[in-house]
């Protein structure tokens, strides 16, 4: 094999191209990025005076992948965790802090569920149901409706799940979504008793960052790659893959640019890519006086139920947050998002009318009266994919008919098994293993 081509330059595509390069010394690996810059929704940009991000602001900790990538790229000290633990929800025309033992949103103690105002009756566990089999993958909102109610599912797994994926529970694979509680439901009918026979999280953070924001890890990236001699080329899009010079490909784009590349290779494969939905979101950063805003802002931020009304899904106070954006002019920074699921406003809204809605719904929710005197709009159009039930096994039916018809090609990215950042860095490097595999395959063949 003499060259590989990445297409796609996002977290999963950079993963892939670092594990090509640092696998072997003996091909070229090209990377196509489309637009103007590497790093997909990894975007860290000044604001306000400080590094503050445009996309994810954080990875989990408690997952491998992202930890192993930092530390092999010489930035694992650079990682801080976030400095406030505790969150609320919108619940009932006030913001009450979530109550401890949630797993995805799951309440483990009842008792502190009730305390804390979001429900407004008592959570009774059904009894009945039978476990989730192996082979079955049902909607996270069909499992948690049934056994716990519909106000858990609506002001709390779902506002969760929707700041994860910007999905809606009634239509998210619980294998591909929530695969935690996928696990409990099949050791146990009762999903309250299996969460809480769980063993404990081991303590430390839940989430990192880089000081100097997820663009730092993108950063790291590009330096390594450039050692590497890996060739980044920025607008380069692929519209076919047999006008890539190349022996062996990576793609690591969303799933209906990836089926476009496939449809005459492998249509079977393709189609199902076609298939797999997308949301779209917005994220609008505002800088506020402290004095301007009545709350508190003892937390990191807090979730807003879809069953609310309001066009705002979450919001971070990004300062409170994270300490290293803190700063000493008094300012408050909040990330507002908005979009989701079949929730679709935002297309339909220019960005001053965007900004003019999350202002009112900040202002009725977190009492945030005075005019920001920063505002940066952030737009990821089609940037979450969906993970209907049944994901998983329509994902592993769409690499076995690649393999099969194209043999040369591995997929990677956020489409696939899942979309926070270690994920997307597990595909891509899985990716570049696969296709370097098949390689050494063919020459012992």
């Amino acid at each position: 094999m003499r060259r590989v081509a990445v297409v796609g330059g996002g977290i999963a595509g950079l993963a892939a191209a670092y594990q090509l390069a640092s696998s072997t010394d003996d091909i070229e690996v090209v990377l196509h990025e489309a637009g103007d810059r590497v790093g997909g929704k990894l975007l860290t940009t000044p604001f306000a005076g400080r590094p503050v991000d445009e996309g994810a602001d954080a990875f989990l900790a408690r997952v491998p992948w992202g930890i192993e990538l930092c530390r092999e790229l010489g930035i694992a000290g650079d990682l801080v965790s976030p400095a406030a633990g505790s969150a609320f929800v919108w619940s009932g025309g006030a913001l009450r802090r979530l109550p401890a033992g949630l797993v995805l949103g799951v309440p483990t103690d009842l008792d502190a569920l009730a305390a804390s105002g979001i429900v407004d009756r008592s959570v009774t566990p059904r009894h009945g149901a039978r476990p989730l089999r192996a082979d079955e993958d049902v909607a996270v909102g069909a499992l948690v409706r049934e056994q716990l109610g519909d106000q858990v599912l609506e002001r709390l797994v779902d506002p969760l799940l929707g700041g994860i994926n910007a999905g809606d529970a009634d239509r998210l694979s619980i294998r591909a979504a929530a695969p935690q509680l996928a696990a409990a439901a099949e050791r146990d009918a009762d999903l309250l008793a299996a969460l809480r026979a769980q063993p404990s999280a081991a303590p430390g953070p839940v989430f990192f960052c880089p000081a100097l924001g997820m663009g730092a890890l993108v950063d790291a990236l590009l330096a390594a790659l450039a050692g590497a001699h890996v060739d980044i080329r920025l607008g380069s899009p692929v519209r076919a893959l047999d006008a890539l010079d190349a022996d062996a490909l990576v793609i690591a784009v969303p799933a209906d640019v990836a089926a476009s590349l496939l449809e005459h290779e492998a249509p079977k494969a393709a189609a199902g890519l076609a298939a797999i939905e997308y949301a779209s979101v917005a994220l609008v950063t505002l800088a506020f006086p402290r004095e301007g805003i009545d709350h508190a802002l003892d937390g990191s931020g807090y979730l807003v139920p879809r069953t609310e009304g309001l066009l705002l899904t979450a919001a971070s106070w990004a300062t409170t947050k994270w300490a290293h954006l803190a700063g000493n002019d008094g300012r408050v920074v909040v990330r507002a998002s908005a979009g989701r699921a079949g929730e679709e406003r935002i297309a339909s809204m220019d960005d001053d009318q965007l900004v003019a809605q999350l202002l009112a719904d900040l202002e009725l929710s977190m009492g945030a009266r005075g005019e920001p005197d920063e505002v940066r709009v952030s737009r990821w159009p089609s940037g979450f994919p969906q993970y209907a039930p049944g994901h998983l096994d329509r994902i592993a039916q769409i690499e076995a008919e690649l393999a099969l018809a194209v043999p040369r090609v591995a997929l990677a990215g956020a489409a696939l098994r899942g979309i926070g950042v270690p994920a997307c860095i597990r595909e891509g490097r899985d990716a570049a293993d696969r296709v370097l595999a098949r390689a050494a395959g063919q020459r012992q063949g």
